[in-house]
């Protein structure tokens, strides 16, 4: 009875709790649903700061985790099921049958609402990232290549010796010399160009030495062109981890250019010879005694152009004809004074490009006086030194050669000016930052030798360096900026010195005599980047105009105060206890720059008040968030915002401030140019992610969690703003204009972003005649949950410069332009047209059931991208139900449109209310997904494209109904398809047919497919065929899920493609491999075709039951001799859920994954592997083809770790198959990844935990 009473115990305890688990579906719905959306809202809490993370990285260039774009992706649809489940939920509650509710309908949403809630929770621990993104690969050198490359016969035959030598395994080093602006730089370039096209070396580097080498932006340049990160202080740390880098590179290029000397590679950190043979150097020197020095066992001389090559390559950049003797006779005396020097030939060339005869007497004399001064001054910076507009304006400012100028803004435009027609002539380069140019060193070469002279208008004598004995008296400007402090005297006797330059960053000087200045009493400009300085040694500058101070640490700076007629005040990067209140007797201080100062206590008040004449003030460091409202000012010693206000002068503000709320008086009403944010992380642009100018050259504005009134006081600002970002704010419109006479707003306004506005309801409180777009570029809005509509018609009529419309996450947007006026324009035959419109993409709008109203139908001429995605009521893009009129007759053609792309639009039917069909002459990316209530008008769309599609497509994803139209293109011919995907086409049998898709493009060598994705194609039974196969030399992703039918990859005919047939290279650049769910599946590729997988790194297979073999061996003959195949990229493995597993290599097959850092095996799922994993010392992992064995067999040695690797202290015992004895190895030696040991825990493996 006892055990009767035990048995029926046991079974109620097994079956009770499920039973009760059912019938509260039924009776706690309330609560279930309570828990789900809590769960929700907590999961969406978690992604808004995953969210802000990425949006941080990507500002910073860093590419996101393929895990986290996955789990953002898997939270985005989870919380949209649970959205479309809650609305269930709501119909649920208020239906009724006959009193009673629908019990079976309440039991299937309380079971999935808990199965939701699992999931959510699930995600809730998925979304703890330590990491969320990593550093992008910077763009290699190609980005630069010059466009006046000539390959004239003295080049080619260079070209050649150059590329010979590479190809040499014997030659290590390569020297290239020549005169200064022969064109070694260019030849390199090409060089390098070549190299890659060639995959000659598996990485390419090229930096620039120059004269003085500077040691840290060498090793700088170079790791940022390995995307390697250098956290190291000291040359000699950073040297040992860039060598470390290259090492890891088997065969790389170093191109080191413009070499003057001896460089010690080893001090870069560059290995050399017998430190790695896979390590090239080809270096350009003007020396041929360098390359001796540099041990280059090739030295391969370029020298100077012919008369004929020079002819014709002035000829071309000069656009000049043939028939035209007297211009062709001036032209030949300008080659010959060029000396067969291409830079010169293509700068004067450039210079004079369509210009009349007598234009082509120019020369330096024909400067303008200003332009010359200008030019001559930036020769004092160093070779290939990225030149500073704004610090060289600030320069000019200081020396006063421009006159009498009324504020320092107009010097400055004067300056850009000057520097926009030294460009022009090709007298200075472009940099790669918008704010910077870079001088020729060619260039810079005459420039000094002009001022050598001292014989030039503006007195102006320089010197680089200081030699000993050297008298100064004459010099007038002095630039050590690449000098070593060991050179500097303890004093310079410089009588008639105006500017001086000295140091290049704060590394190069730790400090200097106090007595190196005493001599220079007439100096104007004074730029010092010097670790430490003295409060003593400004004392010496009584003259001083501009002071530029750049990463200087202060005890003090009290005598600042004595500097009476100093103007321009900038520092940059510099520490210091505070601002001395001395600060305030410099009556003629126009400029104050406290850029990214970091200063130890607040602003004294009253201090800005005294500078009554200040124009330009730059404010920008967190630790000015001490700054507040005037109620908190009273309780601190700091100064108050509304001392600036008083500053009458003030034309230019950079100020990034943290408040909670502006206070009254923030107005700046003369402000021309300006950069404020509230509340802000400063630095990338509101837009784009890049980054801005640190000066600002508009006119930007930036409020962030500030409470709902504190906007209205940046109304002023509001008529003049260029880039307007508002965030987080309580706002519940973002301008008021009701009652009284207003200033047309934002007529000026570029780029408008609002995000996360959850209480904004409208745009403009009041009449919107007075609101105006006029200007506005790019429109974006995101999480504004309450907007209903938009744009008025009026001010929609105002966006005739529109580029960019995104809308996103707009849950109560119903119209994006208001019915309000709609009707008034339609009698008056007016249409509201936005002819610049380029990118318009709207997601996430719940209530939007169209897009535009009838009445834009023809408005979007340059429209190139359409992306709609996640809109439950989107029925059309063009036209309304409401609205008599329909868009008929002629074709509306999107002549520019080449993105469209449609996901997640359960309701959508067609773009365009009517009959019309719309045209895509120029599309290049097509995808349609989950749209099941797809009219067949977009079918038609789609076929009458079927000519311009086969010509432009490049990316096409489709399902349903649109897959029969997209397997005609196919077979027609798609010349630039790159990436497919076809999903749910139930009816394909066959994906590929190679009469058609090969024959119509006539390229049967090679097809441009790089990625393809199919799923859900239950009766496929042809992947590809083997003509197909061979053609597919570009497919990199390869990605097969839920195709039942499908047995193998690659079929001849109806035949399995028998193995003696594969000759040739299969898939060369296949990357990644996933199949899933394809339970018909037996193996992956033929064996043979292994060897050619050279660039395989993933992969996975998972639910595939008859799936025997990754690598399928046919002829058991061949499984006689052992053979060894190598995969050099392989990283990861992953298999689960394949009970027929046999082996990843056939028997007697050994393959070598140097590669591989993860191994995910599920052996409960996959329980006949008899393949043998090992890893040697070398780290490398084999893996062996065996004879069938009982239990798979792990043999682990010292450096497997890199692959089997857990964070944990336990031991791991593994027992061997027929071996009773355990051998245990610590975690020294070897240990399991986590997700490996939780696979095979209790299988082979049991966890140690003493």
């Amino acid at each position: 009875m006892e055990s009767a009473t035990s048995i029926l115990f046991e079974i109620g305890k097994y079956t009770v709790k499920p039973i009760k688990r059912q019938v509260s579906y039924l009776f706690h719905l309330n609560t279930i649903f309570n828990d789900l959306r809590k769960a929700k809202e907590e999961l969406v809490s978690i992604q808004a700061i995953v969210q802000e993370r990425v949006e941080r990285a990507r500002m910073n260039t860093e590419v996101t985790e393929i895990i986290v774009q996955e789990w953002l992706t898997n939270v985005n649809q989870v919380v949209a099921d649970v959205h479309t489940l809650e609305n269930k939920i709501e119909e649920n509650k208020k239906s009724r049958n006959y009193r009673f509710p629908k019990w079976i309908g309440r039991y299937k949403l309380s079971k999935e609402a808990t199965q939701k809630t699992t999931t959510i929770r699930k995600l809730h621990l998925e979304g703890n990232f330590t990491q969320v993104a990593h550093r992008a690969p910077t763009p290699g050198i190609e980005i630069f290549m010059s466009s006046d490359f000539e390959m004239f016969e003295s080049r080619k035959m260079t070209f050649q010796r150059i590329m010979e030598a590479l190809c040499d395994n014997n030659s290590y080093s390569i020297g290239v010399c020549g005169m200064g602006g022969v064109g070694k730089t260019t030849l390199v370039k090409e060089v390098h160009k070549k190299a890659k096209e060639s995959n000659l070396f598996n990485d390419i580097v090229m930096t620039t030495v120059s004269l003085t080498p500077d040691i840290r932006r060498i090793q700088g340049e170079i790791a940022d062109q390995l995307n390697l990160k250098l956290d190291e202080e000291s040359s000699s740390a950073r040297a040992n981890r860039i060598c470390l880098r290259i090492k890891s590179v088997e065969k790389i290029l170093i191109i080191l250019d413009d070499v003057w000397k001896d460089v010690e590679l080893e001090v870069i950190g560059i290995p050399f010879h017998d430190d790695h043979k896979g390590c090239k150097i080809l270096l350009t020197t003007r020396n041929d005694h360098v390359c001796n020095l540099m041990d280059c066992g090739r030295k391969i001389p370029l020298n100077f152009l012919s008369d004929k090559e020079s002819l014709a390559l002035i000829k071309k950049i000069a656009c000049i004809i043939d028939d035209y003797p007297p211009l062709n006779d001036v032209v030949m005396k300008v080659v010959k004074e060029c000396k067969g020097l291409p830079i010169a030939i293509v700068t004067v060339g450039k210079a004079l490009a369509r210009k009349p005869l007598n234009d082509w007497k120019w020369s330096y004399v024909r400067l303008k006086r200003k332009t010359k001064f200008c030019f001559l001054l930036c020769s004092l910076f160093p070779e290939d030194y990225d030149i500073s507009i704004e610090e060289l304006a600030r320069y000019v400012m200081g020396l006063d050669e421009f006159g009498t100028i009324t504020c320092l803004e107009e010097a400055r435009n004067e300056v850009r000016v000057i520097i926009n027609n030294l460009k022009d002539s090709y007298l200075l380069l472009e940099s790669n930052r918008e704010t910077h140019v870079k001088m020729h060193d060619m260039v810079c070469d005459v420039a000094l030798w002009i001022v050598s002279k001292g014989e030039n208008e503006f007195m102006l004598r320089v010197c680089t360096r200081l030699e000993k004995n050297e008298n100064f008296d004459s010099m007038t400007a002095i630039s050590l900026m690449t000098s070593n402090p060991e050179h500097l005297p303890n004093k310079i006797a410089c009588p008639r010195l105006k500017i001086l330059l000295l140091g290049r960053n704060e590394l190069d000087f730790s400090e200097v005599s106090d007595t190196l200045f005493a001599e220079v009493n007439v100096l104007k400009v004074l730029s010092l980047r010097l670790k430490f300085l003295s409060s003593q040694s400004l004392n010496l500058f009584s003259n001083l105009r501009s002071l530029y101070l750049a990463g200087c640490n202060f005890t003090n700076i009290y005598s600042l105060g004595k500097l009476k007629r100093l103007e321009v005040l900038s520092f940059y990067h510099c520490r210091m206890d505070a601002l001395p209140n001395e600060l305030g007797e410099l009556k003629n201080l126009r400029l104050l720059d406290l850029m990214r100062c970091d200063q130890q206590n607040p602003i004294q008040p009253g201090l800005l008040q005294r500078l009554s004449v200040l124009e330009e003030l730059y404010i920008v460091k967190d630790s000015f968030k001490d700054w507040d409202d005037e109620e908190r000012q009273a309780k601190r010693c700091n100064v108050k915002l509304s001392e600036l206000s008083s500053l009458s002068r003030l034309i230019v503000l950079s100020l990034h401030l943290s408040l909670t709320r502006v206070p009254i008086g923030f107005v700046f009403p003369n402000l021309q140019r300006y950069d404020i944010s509230i509340n802000s992380f400063y630095g990338y642009h509101i837009f784009t992610g890049h980054q801005i100018p640190e000066y600002p050259y508009s006119r930007i504005l930036r409020i962030i969690n500030l409470d709902a009134s504190s906007p209205n006081a940046f109304k002023l600002l509001f008529r003049s703003v260029e880039y307007l970002l508002i965030d987080s704010c309580g706002m519940e419109y973002l301008i008021d204009i009701a009652g009284g006479n207003h200033a047309v707003m934002f007529s000026n306004l570029v780029k408008l972003s609002l995000q996360n506005l959850s209480c904004l309801r409208t745009i403009c409180q009041g009449p919107t005649h007075q609101l105006t777009f006029s200007n506005l570029i790019v429109l974006d809005l995101n999480y504004c949950r309450l907007l209903t509509e938009l744009l008025s018609p009026v001010v929609a009529q105002s966006l005739g410069k529109l580029e960019n419309l995104k809308l996103s996450n707009c849950d109560a947007l119903k119209q994006i332009i208001s019915k309000e006026d709609r009707t008034l324009l339609h009698s008056q035959n007016q249409h509201i047209c936005l002819p610049k419109l380029r990118i318009l993409e709207i997601v996430g709008c719940n209530q939007l059931e169209y897009i535009f109203p009838m009445t834009v139908a023809r408005g979007f001429p340059q429209l190139e991208t359409l992306r709609m995605s996640k809109l439950p009521q989107l029925k059309q893009v063009i036209g309304h139900e409401d609205e008599g009129e329909v868009v008929d007759g002629n074709d509306v053609i999107l002549s520019k449109l080449r993105w469209l792309i449609l996901e997640d639009l359960p309701n959508f039917g067609t773009l365009y209310r009517g009959t019309c069909s719309s045209m895509w002459p120029s599309l290049e990316v097509l995808k349609v997904v989950n749209c099941p209530e797809m009219k067949s008008s977009f079918a038609a769309d789609l076929e009458a494209n079927m000519q311009a599609l086969g010509k432009k497509l490049k990316v096409l994803h489709v399902e349903g109904r649109l897959c029969d139209i997209a397997l005609l293109l196919l077979t027609q011919g798609l010349l630039n398809l790159e990436d497919l995907g076809i999903n749910n086409c139930e009816e394909l049998e066959e994906l590929f047919k190679p009469a058609g898709f090969l024959s119509q493009g006539n390229y049967q060598d090679e097809l441009l497919l790089s990625r393809l994705t199919v799923s859900r194609c239950k009766r496929l039974r042809k992947l590809f065929t083997l003509t197909i196969a061979q053609s597919l030399q570009k497919l990199r992703f390869l990605n097969i899920d839920s195709c039942d039918e499908l047995e193998h990859l690659i079929t001849q005919d109806d035949q399995i493609l028998p193995e003696a047939h594969l000759q040739h290279t299969f898939f060369p650049r296949l990357v990644d491999v996933s199949v899933n769910e394809c339970n018909k599946m037996t193996c992956l590729f033929p064996v043979t075709i292994a060897d050619g997988l050279l660039r395989l790194r993933r992969v996975e297979v998972k639910g595939a039951s008859q799936f025997v073999e990754v690598f399928a061996q046919k002829d058991e003959r061949d499984g006689q001799i052992r053979k060894d195949v190598l995969l050099p990229k392989l990283k990861y493995l992953t298999f689960t859920r394949l009970p027929r597993l046999v082996n990843l290599c056939p028997r007697n097959y050994h393959f070598t994954l140097p590669s591989l850092c993860r191994l995910d095996l599920d052996v409960l799922t996959c329980p006949d592997i008899t393949d043998r994993f090992t890893s040697a010392l070398d780290d490398v992992v084999h893996v062996n083809g065996e004879v069938k064995l009982q239990f798979l067999q792990l043999v682990l040695f010292l450096c497997v770790k890199r692959i089997l690797q857990i964070d944990e202290k336990e031991e791991l015992a593994c027992r061997a198959h027929n071996d009773s004895s355990s051998k245990t190895l610590s975690n020294e030696n070897a240990s399991l990844y986590t997700t490996i040991g939780h696979y095979w825990t209790g299988y082979f493996c049991s966890w140690n935990n003493d």
